[in-house]
């Protein structure tokens, strides 16, 4: 026990010589140069091919105008489409949510006006446009039908 007390910190480690060719000093540090893995170099090459065959054959998406297609103008489809695009916002009493209630709507703007609320909005209300909205002219045009019908 005695003699192991006497040991200096060199003789407890053992430190295997080696070549420093190939190692690089990184903050005191020896660092080596590893392989990348097969398996990662074909992980590589296959997201690489993937990514151009994606990029050549994407199409671009409209969810809501290329998937409903074609739609009847009516109330009722205007309906639907307020339900979805703007009962977030408006209710049809004269509740206010976010914007006011749109009971009466007609009455107090008149055809011009709503048909312009419509197409452009009121930006400086934070109304958006319901073209900004991707809803078709159709669309609006039913929706105009569905406000019309609210007493």
């Amino acid at each position: 026990m005695v003699q192991e007390q006497n040991r200096t910190p060199k003789d407890r480690e053992h430190i295997e010589p080696h070549d420093d060719l190939g190692y690089e000093t990184v903050s005191g540090i020896k660092m080596g140069h590893a392989k990348v893995p097969k398996f990662l170099k074909a992980t590589y090459i296959i997201l690489a091919g993937w990514a151009v065959y994606y990029g050549i054959t994407a199409t671009t998406v409209n969810d809501r105008t290329d998937a409903v297609g074609p739609i009847e103008v009516t109330a009722e489809a205007g309906k639907e489409i307020f339900n979805a695009s703007c009962a977030g916002c408006h209710a049809i009493t004269n509740q206010r949510l976010v914007g006011p209630g749109l009971a009466g709507v007609y009455e107090r703007l008149g055809d011009e006006e709503l048909n312009n609320v419509l197409h452009n909005g009121r930006p400086q209300r934070g109304m958006p446009a319901l073209p900004s909205l991707n809803l078709s002219e159709d669309q609006i045009k039913a929706v105009r039908l569905y406000l019309i019908t609210l007493k």
